[in-house]
């Protein structure tokens, strides 16, 4: 028992790594790829990787009629509704800021979770809440948005907010998909249709880009094995086993990896203030799980 919580921990923890590099790699890829169409890229790519593993592997790949509704709501939630809200915001707002504003996504499953389930915070829950709030203020630095381009910064942290509540909705979908499907059938289905849904949307919101530089069709390639395959499917694996707020809770470290890849490879510069308010906002959420248990989805 102890062994396979272990490996469901070091799971997400590994996903943690993958996705905080994602920020950097999307940002250099944004570059020449416009946002949807690098989210469609990137799931179209995943989903013949993984089905082509599927089919190695012999895996059912029938859906029920339930199922096949469950997995298009996760494929949307999970996959197209998330990755435009983060692309987008990515062209708008800097790869280390974006880092820090997902600090604030284990608080935003937490009140997905109680919503859900309705649960009923405490005096502790609430003020790590307030203090997470305080933490994205400190982040965003309201005094430094003066201009077109400050705004534009904002409008950016303010999609990967939407972004981290459709992360918490898709978090608790994905638990009662993880008992009766593998990680990689279940990722597989899910990018899939979130990639069908986002194909109208480029055709109609976005022209194509030729030819595109060797370091963007790297940065593809880096972002549909490694943060889309091997990160959802690692995910997947180890949600299925804690709460989700459990989960997202180790994806704190998402920040960390994503603040220091950047600052290798962007050059970016952090601020103090920005610094200080990761750290409040990660304190935050601490003190908001501390008395807050969330219950098992029901099955």
């Amino acid at each position: 028992m102890r062994t396979s919580r272990t490996a469901n921990i070091a799971s997400v923890v590994a996903s943690a790594f993958v996705w905080g590099t994602s920020f950097t790699v999307s940002k250099l890829a944004l570059r020449s790829i416009p946002p949807l169409s690098l989210a469609w890229i990137r799931f179209v790519l995943a989903s013949a990787i993984l089905l082509v593993w599927l089919l190695f592997r012999h895996e059912d790949l029938r859906l029920d009629r339930r199922a096949f509704g469950t997995m298009i709501l996760g494929g949307v939630l999970g996959y197209t509704l998330n990755h435009i809200f983060e692309n987008v915001g990515l062209t708008l707002s800097t790869a280390s800021e974006i880092s820090l504003m997902m600090g604030v996504f284990p608080v935003l499953s937490l009140l997905v979770e109680a919503l859900v389930y309705h649960r009923r915070f405490s005096h502790t829950t609430l003020a790590g809440i307030a203090l997470s709030v305080v933490g994205v203020v400190l982040i965003v630095n309201p005094r430094s948005l003066g201009g077109t381009l400050e705004g534009k910064r904002l409008l950016g942290d303010g999609l990967i907010i939407l972004s981290g509540i459709c992360w918490a909705f898709y978090s608790i979908l994905v638990k009662n998909l993880s008992k009766n499907s593998s990680a990689s059938r279940t990722a597989m289905f899910q990018m899939l249709f979130g990639s069908i849904v986002l194909l109208p949307l480029v055709g109609v919101f976005e022209r194509p880009v030729f030819p595109i530089p060797a370091a963007a069709v790297w940065a593809v390639i880096y972002l549909a094995v490694f943060c889309s395959v091997g990160g959802y499917s690692l995910y997947n694996y180890g949600v299925a086993r804690m709460t989700s707020t459990q989960a997202v809770n180790i994806l704190n470290l998402i920040p960390v990896f994503g603040v220091l890849t950047s600052w290798v490879v962007l050059h970016e510069t952090v601020t103090v203030m920005q610094l200080t308010g990761g750290a409040v906002v990660l304190l935050g959420v601490l003190l908001s799980l501390r008395d807050f248990s969330p219950l098992a989805s029901p099955s």
